[in-house]
């Protein structure tokens, strides 16, 4: 009988018990079977065969028997990196992966001088036919806080160093906005614009401005740095801004899309600098509708650049004599409205607590902060949600584009999540297929448990039964924004989508170098380098949340039980975003049993239980920061 075939990327999957898994193009995961003489790593893309493993129906009653995949052949190799042991025996040296239960050694070229053992970085290439390396990078003190970050970089194939072209190119742009240049653009340097950002922001895409017209409406103006003028198709800046596809933020570190001249300087929009702009107006009445809008290429001077605490602390003084509060007075309430007008529509309102991590003089974490949204947040957030709304309907107009898109969920993700929910004594009111999904209807789930002791759990599953937001040539909505059209517009300096979103909307767009085809290759591939950035940023604020808790062993901390498991119960730690194991064996009670429903576990001997929800106080027992892993007892 003829083998089914599959193609996909190997990862590994998380928690204590990694393996190494094949993900296909629908998401679905298969354990990869025993296999010799071919070298494959997380990332590559491979073609494998599946088959039933002898175990699977011994362990598998019901339901259709569990699939391995044989790998046959390793298609793009989307692993580069490697971190591992240096080996070395005669004339002959090797690496041993750090998972080298997952992965094969890998040869490399002997190191005078280098001891073994020593913790190295391997760079693989691109070949999928070759399984040798180089060593890139080594590290004599691979404790210390800078190195474990920069370990991170490597082992995530995060970007790294600009090559010399490029920082050559970046030198050549010119100090200053050319003459000839603000000549023909609409000179804005007299209105008041107002820069937003967070107090450590590294760069600054955006700006806004108000102008109040009569009976309570205005002209809302969002101001983006011109990044196009600067980076131009076929450039090395542009090649290089396209492998790499977002600026990765890390706890110590910026790892910029563009190079700093331009990410920090030339595009940042900072107060009395003239910077190019293209700015999108939108004509409100005093509901926040939006009657008429357009797109200019200008010239901006910001008047101020704030931080979100001062511009908050200015919003909620009345009295305030700044020379722009009554601007940001005026932005706020227009901004309220939007805001108001959105969850009317259905948007869904996930407002997590943010995790920063600072860092004291000798980079080790001195302090976690959580940070919740406030005011000034939303304040800019409507004002750029209402400008890619509006310049994703201009792509649809034209027929060509690339959107942000947030499908609706599976409905097999919906009747799980319905199955939570019923253990809650909630029911999710829903259509009977996924594109008759409403977001109102999971938006009423969450104001349901608003306040109450289940809400971050409640939340947390919600966001796990939702689709990713992914780039699209291809304009299917946006489910989570309860909006028809969107695109990213506001981000250009950081994220290459906006880029081309402000190429495809100058005059021309784009001079058709940008076919549909071309467009779906480019959103899918600065889909996957989001999802790799991602991922890295959040590998690094965990590592670094369980290097601040390895100092504080004994502790005690309150938590709230996030989810049971038969093997233990885990709670997310208040004030610090991150969740550990209260392993059974620690509860008292001897061995527990979780209900059906998956929301609590009861002792068998005792009769303890323990509720999703729950609060507790625990104190920290374990850590293995380089492993992620957190163990709790109860206080």
């Amino acid at each position: 009988m003829k083998r089914q075939t599959v193609t996909g990327v190997l990862r590994v999957t998380r928690g204590r018990f990694r393996r190494l898994v094949l993900e296909d193009a629908e998401g679905r995961t298969y354990p990869i079977a025993p296999r010799e003489g071919l070298p494959a790593f997380p990332g590559d893309r491979v073609k494998a065969e599946l088959s039933t493993p002898s175990w699977a129906h011994r362990h598998r009653r019901r339901g259709p028997p569990m699939m391995e995949a044989n790998l046959v052949s390793v298609l793009e190799r989307g692993c580069t990196t490697l971190l591992g042991h240096y080996r070395e025996s005669r004339q002959r040296a090797w690496v041993v992966p750090k998972d080298k239960d997952l992965l094969p050694p890998i040869e490399v070229e002997l190191k005078a001088g280098l001891a073994e053992g020593t913790l190295v970085a391997v760079d693989l290439g691109r070949n999928p036919g070759l399984v040798t390396g180089t060593i890139a990078a080594t590290w004599g003190h691979p404790d210390a806080p800078a190195s474990v970050i920069e370990q991170l970089v490597y082992e995530r194939d995060l970007p790294r160093a600009f090559p010399a072209p490029v920082l050559a190119e970046a030198a050549r742009l010119p100090d200053r906005v050319p003459k000839e240049e603000a000549a023909r653009r609409e000179d804005l340097r007299g209105l008041e614009v107002i820069v937003i950002d967070p107090a450590d922001a590294r760069d600054h895409d955006d700006a806004v401005s108000w102008e109040p017209a009569g009976r309570g409406g205005g002209r809302l103006g969002v101001h983006i740095a011109d990044v196009s003028w600067y980076v131009r198709p076929g450039s090395a800046l542009d090649a290089e801004a396209r492998a790499r596809g977002v600026s990765v933020y890390l706890t110590d570190r910026v790892l910029p899309m563009l190079p700093p001249r331009l990410s920090a300087d030339l595009c940042s929009l900072m107060a009395g600098q003239d910077r190019l702009a293209l700015s999108v107006f939108l004509d409100l009445d005093h509901d926040g509708r939006v009657l008429h809008g357009d797109l200019r290429e200008t010239v901006v001077r910001p008047a101020v650049s704030l931080s979100y605490e001062e511009a908050w602390t200015m919003m909620q003084d009345a009295r305030s004599r700044h020379p722009q509060a009554k601007g940001l007075h005026a932005l706020h309430a227009i901004t309220t409205k939007l805001r108001e007008r959105r969850f009317t529509d259905g948007s869904l309102d996930f407002n997590f607590p943010e995790t920063k991590v600072i860092l004291g003089r000798d980079g080790e974490p001195a302090e976690i902060r959580q940070r919740l949204g406030d005011p000034s947040h939303w304040l800019v957030e409507e004002c750029m949600i209402a400008a890619n709304k509006w310049t994703g309907e201009q792509l649809a107009r034209a027929g060509r584009g690339i959107w942000r898109v947030h499908e609706p969920p599976s409905m097999e993700d919906v009747a799980e999540l319905e199955e939570f929910l019923k253990g809650l004594g909630v029911k999710l009111r829903r259509g009977a297929s996924s594109r008759d999904l409403n977001p109102k209807d999971f938006q009423a789930v969450l104001e349901r448990f608003k306040g109450q002791r289940e809400e971050y759990v409640v939340h947390r599953k919600v966001l796990q039964a939702l689709r990713l937001a992914v780039y699209s040539a291809e304009n299917l909505g946006h489910f989570g924004l309860a909006l028809k059209t969107y695109t990213h517009f506001t981000s250009p300096i950081r994220r290459y989508a906006d880029l081309l979103v402000h190429r495809m909307l100058r005059p021309g767009g784009g001079d058709g170098r940008y076919t549909v085809r071309a467009l779906g290759e480019l959103a899918s591939q600065t889909s996957a380098l989001e999802r790799r950035a991602q991922e890295g940023e959040w590998a690094c604020t965990k590592l670094m949340v369980m290097r601040y808790l390895a100092k504080r062993l004994g502790e005690t901390f309150e938590g709230t039980v996030s989810r049971v498991e038969r093997y233990g119960a885990f709670v997310e730690l208040d004030g610090i975003g991150q969740g550990g194991l209260l392993p059974w064996e620690e509860l008292g009670g001897g061995q527990y049993h979780v209900a059906t429903d998956g929301l609590s576990m009861r002792s068998r001997r005792s009769g303890r239980i323990f509720r999703v929800g729950q609060r507790v106080k625990v104190i920290v027992a374990r850590v293995d920061a380089a492993r992620g892993f957190l163990d709790l007892v109860l206080a």
